[in-house]
């Protein structure tokens, strides 16, 4: 009998070669996954002004990390870095014209990429699988 495989070592699994196929197609406009999670977060935030903290608590990511995916969308032309008005010690972050330009073809890769994940499920599955997902995620944050 086939031994189960624990969840975690699946989620992982999931998750690398997702990722790996999601960085071969936004190569094309020289991002990566990460930083098209940044855009994703600037694309549906309704703050006003977004600072770099902001994204580091939305994306559960490290002060260093967001550090090099931010300088690396500003040197790309996506993002600008403002300082703030309220207070001179942050920065706003905006998006581009640039940003905007590609983020339909992003959403576009996205979803083919989501269509490739639930091949030969049915809708009712696909739900059932996007209820559990999201109780998975809300199970495993931080409080």
């Amino acid at each position: 009998m086939k031994e189960r495989m624990p969840l975690g070592f699946m989620f992982k699994q999931i998750n690398t070669i997702y990722e790996k196929e999601f960085n071969n197609r936004l190569r094309k406009f020289g991002i990566t996954s990460s930083q098209c999670g940044v855009l994703d977060y600037l694309f549906g935030s309704s703050k006003e002004a977004v600072t770099q903290r902001d994204i580091e608590k939305a994306l559960s990511l490290s002060n260093p990390t967001v550090t090099g995916i931010l300088k690396r969308l500003e040197e790309k032309g996506f993002i600008l870095s403002v300082p703030s008005n309220k207070d001179k010690r942050c920065n706003n972050i905006h998006l581009t014209e640039k940003a905007y330009d590609i983020q339909r073809w992003m959403d576009m890769v996205r979803k083919k990429l989501d269509k490739t994940l639930t091949l030969g499920m049915n809708k009712k599955e696909i739900e059932a699988l996007e209820k559990m997902l999201a109780r998975v995620l809300y199970n495993i944050e931080e409080p």
